[in-house]
């Protein structure tokens, strides 16, 4: 069974580039191994690379709310969707986790003063 994208579904348009004459051969050398049009290659590398480069963005952008730079508004967004409850757990989480720290440093040093 072939793997499908959501990008192979839905209305489409025609994209023209230009491209080097040496990168269309190898394109066509790499589609003739594969045993398919060098189009549906294309189209299917492009998909592919699409859907990573997206995972990779959304991934920054968690990671950013969930480190307390961006808001939730902000990563609503850029991303289109909401933070999950677990990002917004583990946001509240970083955020006491410097705050533990400083209060122990403070408890040391009072420690420390008393004779």
């Amino acid at each position: 069974m072939e793997e499908t994208t959501p990008y192979q579904t839905g209305e489409t348009t025609q994209f023209n580039i230009r491209l080097a004459k040496s990168l269309l051969y190898d394109m066509e050398y790499v589609a003739q191994h594969y045993k398919i049009s060098r189009t549906d290659w294309l189209k299917y590398r492009i998909a592919d690379f699409v859907k990573e480069e997206k995972a990779r963005i959304i991934n920054n952008f968690e990671a950013r709310f969930i480190s307390g730079m961006t808001t939730e508004e902000e990563f609503k967004n850029q991303t289109g969707i909401k933070p999950t409850d677990e990002m917004k757990k583990l946001r509240a989480s970083v955020s006491q986790t410097p705050r533990k720290y400083i209060m122990s440093i403070l408890k040391d040093i009072e420690k420390k003063e008393k004779p």
